[in-house]
């Protein structure tokens, strides 16, 4: 039911995008697959979650780690939503590895998990790029929720500055805030130094 309701959701997703956009769909459970890399086609993603048949095993932190890359492989703010139960059973890498990287990424990640599972590594990843995690249940409405992240990215604004005093490496928290009521703020809570 669950995978009736991805394909359902990636399809009205995909119909969201503009001429421009690409995307790309990463799949993992014991594997973790790239079948439709970045494209402005819109076929490959609904012809890969058809073909799809959900395994027993999950390498999550694996998965979360390619489709980063991928994201990191355009230019500007990428966005990676990521649907799971939030379950890890089978990665090689250790959930640090990929929130260090969450840190320096320009990938903004928007987990989707079951309702009550709360996965700390994907709170956690979605915290640190700027995104936000939503949990959905057997009766919610996967489409709606997907265009809703589609939206919030879409709306996103870009603030930049040059520190002056800190030191160059290590990690420097941030505080963005507005003064104004009513509006809230969604944001890094800090960035990597290089």
């Amino acid at each position: 039911a669950r995978l009736a309701q991805l394909r359902l959701a990636s399809q009205a997703l995909t119909a969201e995008l503009e001429p421009a956009d690409q995307s790309a769909l990463v799949t993992f459970d014991t594997v973790v697959s790239l079948p439709c890399p970045l494209s402005t086609s819109r076929s490959c993603v609904g012809a890969a979650l058809n073909a799809a048949t959900p395994q027993r095993e999950t390498a999550l932190v694996d998965g979360v780690f390619v489709g980063m890359a991928v994201g990191e492989s355009e230019v500007g703010r990428s966005l990676l939503m990521v649907f799971s139960d939030g379950l890890d059973t089978v990665s090689f890498l250790n959930a640090e590895r990929v929130l260090d990287l969450g840190r320096r990424s320009d990938v903004v990640v928007y987990p989707v998990t079951s309702k009550g599972a709360r996965p700390d590594f994907l709170d956690d990843l979605a915290s640190l790029t700027g995104g936000r995690l939503h949990e959905v249940d057997a009766r919610s409405d996967l489409s709606a929720t997907f265009r809703s992240i589609l939206e919030e990215f879409r709306h996103r604004y870009l603030v930049t500055y040059t520190p002056r005093g800190v030191p160059r490496g290590g990690w420097h928290k941030l505080d963005v805030s507005v003064n104004r009521p009513g509006v809230s703020v969604r944001a890094r809570p800090g960035y990597q130094g290089r």
